[in-house]
């Protein structure tokens, strides 16, 4: 009789835990009365690191913004949380934003060497400890928000990070970063509008796939002060993401962020404020039914010579593999005017055309012999930049490639009187509004002013001589002045800029044909000192 009891008490305990796991339960040993935010875990999921706000026993004290704590999985249990010991904590805010997967290197928030210029550093294991946290090198960094957070993808390659930055499309927006070496990234680069909003996007994380995106957002509705969303990369442009998802058996009232899988998969991680005092708690759930995130990739699109396929299943696995082909390709870089050949960095990236499904990015240095391999059926491109010349993106289809072949590209010198045209600059018609495609060309244009302080250009606005002679003139110095009023909001002295309309005064093909007229409708900067 006391068996049966006993037995009936044990699986009545066990379908009450299997029921409340779909919907965010508070781990108990973890439960404070502080705010308690930014939940990481360890590559073996051991240890979760978090951050505790204002803790008596933090470097600052009760004052002190965020200490980094920390807790282990003994007996699959978490134990108290402590304190991580160590200079990784200071009297400034501290978090972690994720761990290498051979859980010897963390990233952290914040510059420790020059805290007032703010990024992001990194910290080696040392034992039991964690080293002095140097800074990273994020070309042309910068946050206008006091808000910093994001999560470092499984492969520790790429960072998905939540600020107020150049090109924001609101306050806070989501950007991405590859990595190039432990402490080098390339620059931040927008989600764009599929994701970002006028409001604010915050604590992206990055499935294991690196093709699904977790965020919370205030800016698309939902059931409280912060939702979690999700959407899925559709290609390799980074900016092209399916419709977000709210997910609703997630959601609360309060603020619900930091959402993060673990246990393949299989269970969520996340902060919720829902509680008599509005602090965060963090919580636990299984992985909501209708989070669907693809089998883990076997290399992620960084660093690496090899482009990557998702794991398929046995059947049709090694049918995929045969078919596809590799060839092997050279590229040179040669300057435009004289044909002189330069040994630029090149950032490849590539995609799968018919699968969407294969991912992979190559970095080549002077260092390099600019020889690779790269599969038949992708469209990749190509991120070039060498000092002294207009950084360029160039996009190539593999199937259009012979094997051994070598493909030459021209990158244009920063010369006095060079002319270079936007060609992915577009306006909406008839107007000065420019349209979402054209901001990575014109942060090209930004990109070069800032590495070349002693340039100075002219944005020039051209029409065809189609309609009003008058109204053409306006229209071209509208967009001019528009291009040039974007270069100043990030950060660019106006004095460096000038900006002219001409109207169709100055065509560069015949206007008998609309197929030639609308290369005169272009836009373009000519370099005036150097």
């Amino acid at each position: 009789m006391r068996f049966k009891v006993l037995l009936t008490i044990l699986l009545f305990s066990l379908t009450f835990s299997l029921l409340g796991q779909s919907t965010p339960q508070v781990i108990d040993s973890l439960e404070s009365i502080y705010d308690d935010i930014s939940p990481v875990l360890s590559a073996d999921e051991n240890t979760i690191y978090f951050t505790k706000k204002n803790h008596p026993e933090n470097a600052g004290g009760e004052r002190d913004q965020g200490d980094v704590w920390f807790s282990r999985k003994i007996n699959g249990q978490w134990t108290q949380a402590q304190r991580l010991r160590g200079p990784v904590n200071n009297s400034n805010y501290n978090a972690v934003i994720g761990i290498t997967p051979d859980d010897n290197i963390m990233y952290v928030v914040g510059n420790y060497t020059n805290p007032r210029k703010g990024g992001l550093s990194f910290s080696r294991r040392i034992g039991d400890n964690w080293s002095e946290p140097k800074p990273i090198d994020i070309p042309y960094y910068k946050n206008k928000s006091d808000h910093l957070s994001g999560s470092l993808s499984k492969d520790g390659k790429i960072m998905v990070l939540s600020l107020e930055s150049f090109s924001t499309r609101g306050n806070e927006d989501i950007y991405y970063t590859f990595r190039k070496s432990i402490d080098e990234w390339t620059e931040l680069r927008n989600l764009g509008v599929d994701i970002n909003t006028e409001a604010q996007e915050l604590t992206p994380y990055l499935a294991p796939d690196n093709k699904t995106l977790f965020f919370s957002s205030n800016g698309k509705g939902g059931k409280g002060s912060r939702d979690v969303f999700y959407s899925k990369r559709q290609d390799a442009t980074w900016t092209t993401w399916s419709e977000p998802e709210n997910l609703e058996n997630v959601n609360t009232e309060g603020a619900d962020w930091y959402f993060k899988l673990f246990n393949n998969s299989q269970d969520v991680m996340l902060v919720n404020t829902v509680n008599s005092i509005g602090l965060g708690n963090i919580m636990q759930m299984n992985t909501p039914p209708e989070v669907e995130v693809e089998p883990e990739v076997e290399k992620s699109m960084t660093a690496s010579s090899q482009s990557v396929l998702a794991i398929a299943t046995n059947s049709n696995q090694s049918n995929k593999k045969a078919a596809r082909e590799k060839i092997q390709v050279k590229f040179q870089v040669v300057d435009g005017f004289t044909g002189a050949e330069l040994k630029p960095q090149l950032l490849i990236k590539g995609v799968n055309e018919m699968s969407k499904s294969s991912y992979s990015e190559i970095v080549m240095s002077k260092t390099s012999t600019y020889k690779t391999k790269l599969y038949k059926d992708s469209i990749y491109t190509v991120d070039i930049s060498v000092e002294g010349y207009l950084d360029d993106f160039q996009t190539i289809k593999t199937d259009t490639i012979s094997d051994n072949q070598t493909v030459k590209l021209e990158l244009l010198s920063l010369t006095k009187g060079t002319t270079i045209q936007l060609k992915s600059v577009l306006f909406k018609r008839g107007t000065s509004t420019i349209m979402d495609g054209s901001f990575e060309e014109l942060d090209r244009v930004y990109s070069m002013l800032k590495k070349n302080p002693n340039v100075e250009i002219e944005l020039s606005g051209h029409t065809d001589n189609t309609g009003s002679a008058k109204l053409n003139i306006e229209l071209s110095q509208e967009r001019s002045d528009r291009i040039k009023q974007y270069l100043v909001d990030k950060g660019i002295d106006s004095k460096r800029l000038e900006s002219k309309g001409y109207g169709g005064a100055r065509p560069i093909a015949s206007n008998k044909s609309e197929a030639t007229r609308k290369l005169n409708r272009r836009v373009e900067f000519t370099i005036i000192k150097i």
